[in-house]
């Protein structure tokens, strides 16, 4: 029985060794080991598309038959479009000749949007609706993603 025991045993040192050994062994390069030390392949600049301060006319409906009541609201935001360093340029010039028809194309939106659309926490519906505007205007093929910053909204 203890021949047993010692042979049980002597296996499964052996075992252990192997695995030890194949532990210890040369490391191996993953090949996400060197995406670490690439640069970022897109560096991506804030591109201004202007501030905007526009009063929002909201319809609500007084409940007690008396008609809608109109109230509004001053919505006031600072856009940007992120694009990369070789396209800043070229946007750049098509801003030039298009800023003023951008700019009314994105009163209009906010103009039209809803107090629920001015309230989303990341205001994702009225991101949607402007992107599709400057993509329209500016073209997609440079444009990454717009931010909007600096947003205030303030009863008038």
């Amino acid at each position: 029985m203890n021949h047993r025991i010692y042979s049980l045993l002597a296996n499964f040192a052996a075992g252990l060794l192997v695995v030890a050994a194949i532990g210890c062994g040369p490391k191996e390069d993953f090949e996400f080991d060197e995406l670490d030390l690439t640069p970022a392949q897109d560096e991506l600049i804030e591109f201004s598309l202007g501030k905007y301060v526009i009063p929002v006319p909201l319809l609500r409906s007084s409940g007690s038959g008396d008609g809608v009541k109109r109230n509004r609201v001053e919505f006031s935001f600072a856009l940007h479009a992120l694009v990369t360093s070789d396209c800043k340029k070229q946007l750049a010039g098509q801003w030039k000749r298009r800023e003023g028809k951008l700019r009314d194309r994105i009163i209009l939106i906010c103009r039209n949007a809803t107090i629920e659309e001015l309230q989303e926490p990341e205001l994702a519906t009225l991101k949607t609706h402007l992107t599709d505007a400057v993509y329209a205007e500016l073209g997609s093929n440079c444009i990454r993603r717009l931010l909007i910053s600096e947003v205030k909204t303030r009863k008038l």
